[in-house]
């Protein structure tokens, strides 16, 4: 049987090259994508005591996506198809080393010194069959506990294996196990790790299934299980629901989140529920969003170490409105200035955290302001080219208040 496994993926790799040199000299479908990113990130504390954080860096980064290519191989009539897909990115430190760590550049603590290069690399081996999709490698994953971090300069990924299948046109299965993270900030990929009272415990992977069935034309539901091993179990449900009309449009969304630890867990207990509601209205150039979020449970929502952001939640910000009790509520605002400026957008968003304590079991309350601009060059000789501005007001009754700056500035080319 061994013997068979290896011939038959010597096939698979043999008709893969064959198939690329026929491929390449005939066509150009492969995708090659050119990001360059300067990001300037500075944060001030209020506190003169502590070092405020940031840097300034210029990021170069080439994603290469090739199509697929059919095998000889066929099951029914119909071709097994290979692919393969690469990174490469690389960001250079143009501010004087602060010797504190900003988790957006690689920091040793032992030395207290930033590096001045930051190198990440990825490559990924794809299969398919009809509307079966296998990956294996570095992985771009959006899902809760894996998600990809654009926020500051390099981006976080995954590495491990994944199956995506559309089972009808109505549902959706994914199902992987992921091996190593890839944060934003350090180079190479690590085992997941969790860490509680100042102790390290590691994970040997994450094993998860994520479903998604459109139920009708405007309701979507999806369920996710993730067994992050000898760490927690999470899981979660979610409801979409969309309506529009002439005039308008409305979306409703309901998220519910359960993480507990298996009872033999290296990382002791964990016991927490997050529920979030969220209704947002779209009329004309304007968005406008109201939501709120629950913590409850034994314990405060648990994450990962490597600062990997919870992009599923209802509530999302620049600091985690996720500690043990907490109750959140945020409002949002955006507009779009395509009718006097096109390519510019705005957004504010608000959020209020209270009903939670500090380590000292004081009562504490948090609120955090976002400010964002952003514009998109639509000149065709500067297509490509966009701009963002980030400001963050965060504050905090028992601990550490802060403003923050965040400009981007990035140029894509597709090839």
């Amino acid at each position: 049987m061994q013997t068979t496994v290896k011939t038959l993926l010597s096939i698979l790799i043999a008709n893969f090259c064959a198939a690329s040199l026929t491929h390449a000299e005939t066509t150009n479908d492969n995708q090659f994508k050119l990001l360059l990113k300067n990001a300037f990130i500075e944060r001030n504390f209020d506190r003169d005591d502590l070092k405020d954080p940031g840097s300034w860096s210029q990021g170069i980064s080439g994603f290469y996506n090739s199509k697929y290519i059919p095998t000889v191989l066929e099951v029914a009539d119909k071709p097994i198809e290979l692919g393969l897909d690469a990174s490469l990115q690389y960001a250079y430190r143009l501010s004087e080393d602060r010797h504190v760590d900003d988790t957006i550049l690689p920091f040793d603590k032992n030395t207290q010194t930033q590096d001045r290069n930051f190198f990440k690399y990825g490559a990924t081996f794809k299969a398919r069959y009809d509307q079966t999709e296998l990956k294996v490698g570095e992985l771009w994953l959006d899902l809760p506990i894996t998600s990809v971090d654009a926020s500051r300069q390099l981006l976080s990924s995954y590495w491990g294996g994944q199956l995506q299948s559309k089972i009808t046109d109505k549902f959706k299965l994914e199902l992987g196990r992921v091996e190593q993270v890839s944060p934003r900030y350090e180079e190479g990929f690590h085992r997941f790790s969790y860490t509680v009272k100042g102790q390290k415990h590691e994970s040997d992977g994450l094993n998860y299934i994520d479903l998604k069935y459109d139920v009708t034309p405007n309701l979507k539901a999806e369920y996710y299980y993730g067994d992050l091993e000898d760490l927690y179990d999470k899981h979660y449900v979610g409801l979409e629901y969309s309506w529009k009309n002439q005039y308008l449009k409305s979306q409703t969304r309901l998220k519910y989140f359960r993480s507990a630890d298996s009872g033999d867990a290296k990382a002791g207990e964990i016991d927490n529920h997050n529920f979030g509601v969220l209704e947002k209205i779209s009329v004309g150039n304007h968005n406008a969003a109201l939501g709120y979020q629950q913590i409850s449970g034994d314990t405060a929502y648990p994450l990962p170490d490597g600062f990997l952001p919870e992009l599923y939640f209802i509530n999302w910000n620049a600091t985690g409105f996720f500690k043990k009790d907490e109750k959140s509520i945020h409002a949002v605002y955006g507009y779009d200035f395509k009718n006097y400026v096109p390519g510019l957008n705005a957004l504010a968003k608000y959020a209020y955290g209270y009903d939670f304590k500090d380590a000292q079991g004081r009562d504490n309350k948090e609120s955090e302001l976002n400010l964002i601009l952003a514009y998109q060059f639509q000149n065709p000789s500067l297509k490509g080219l966009a701009f963002q501005w980030l400001y963050i007001d965060y504050d905090i009754d028992h601990g550490n208040s802060f403003q923050e700056n965040r400009i981007l500035t990035t140029y894509t080319k597709k090839f």
